[in-house]
């Protein structure tokens, strides 16, 4: 698989689990501006994957949305989008490859990478499949976290940080192209809490040690408003190519506003299934909460 993401404390657990499960091979990282400047989520790639040892490529990908404004969620990451933490380099010696992460994504599916997961906004992905819709074509399943369905956003009432950076990349991956793709929203996320006792239980590893020293700072924005702890957004979307059963999937129609004045990155789902609507999504709306929380500790714990 390629992961797709703007490390991020809960990019960098989905990292971990895919590096440390066991479950699938990761064929590389691309990186794409959002929680910070993609400077520093690329910075956090290359810093993340020096801690493991592990060689695998990154890619360097968009420094601002489609079209939009840019925005940015520093604040609830950290001046360095990893929560700050001391036990990680400050920089790294390792290098992006010299292809953007849109021509790297293709040139990967090309190669015969097949799952692309997508944890931080999607203008990476929709400039692959606008340059290279052929060889996307060939990808199998796309795993998208994002959008808030029946919940509000945590952006502002109605959009989630990931459609709401960039709306109009979020908007054509969902309508335009037509592999088969799995959204994870905030209406399953939100239900899958890693509280400071949760932490706690993580082992010793070095996996563990990573995740207690990047995750109070995230845990504490969202304790200082009222969340008793952080949601693990895009560990569980990595969490579902792990184990499928950990969601329940329900297939819908979907749209994302990308220009409205009160509705930036907002979700429009069509439940209603008509012939002129087809599905073009599985929308996550149930969640095993206690059993993929289990499972993360166990992976990290390992």
């Amino acid at each position: 698989m390629i992961l797709d993401c703007d490390p991020g404390v809960d990019d960098a657990l989905a990292l971990v689990l895919a590096l440390k499960s066991g479950r699938v091979k990761l064929e590389g990282v691309t990186t794409v501006c959002g929680n910070v400047p993609v400077s520093k989520t690329t910075r956090n790639a290359c810093r993340l994957l020096d801690y493991f040892d592990e060689d695998v490529p990154v890619a360097r990908g968009a420094s601002r949305p489609l079209r939009a404004v840019p925005v940015r969620g520093a604040g609830v990451h950290g001046k360095d989008g990893l929560g700050d933490s001391p036990l990680l380099p400050r920089g790294s010696s390792r290098r992006p490859v010299p292809e953007d992460a849109a021509d790297f994504i293709a040139s990967s599916v090309e190669s015969g990478v097949r799952t692309i997961v997508a944890t931080g906004p999607l203008t990476n992905i929709a400039l692959a499949f606008q340059r290279h819709g052929m060889a996307m074509s060939r990808v199998k399943r796309l795993v998208i976290m994002g959008g808030a369905i029946h919940v509000p956003g945590n952006v502002d009432s109605l959009s989630e940080f990931n459609f709401y950076a960039d709306p109009d990349a979020a908007d054509y991956v969902i309508q335009r192209t037509t592999v088969p793709k799995v959204l994870v929203p905030l209406d399953v996320t939100h239900r899958v809490l890693l509280t400071p006792a949760g932490l706690a239980e993580v082992g010793d590893s070095a996996a563990g040690r990573l995740a207690k020293s990047i995750v109070p700072h995230y845990q504490k924005v969202y304790a200082d408003g009222g969340i008793p702890g952080c949601p693990l957004h895009d560990p569980l979307a990595m969490g579902f190519c792990l184990d499928e059963t950990f969601l329940e999937l329900l297939p819908m129609y979907l749209r994302v506003e990308p220009s409205g004045a009160y509705t930036r990155g907002a979700c429009v789902p069509e439940e209603r299934l008509r012939e002129h609507r087809k599905p073009n999504v599985e929308v996550a709306l149930g969640v095993d909460s206690a059993r993929f929380l289990e499972y993360f500790r166990q992976v990290l714990s390992a």
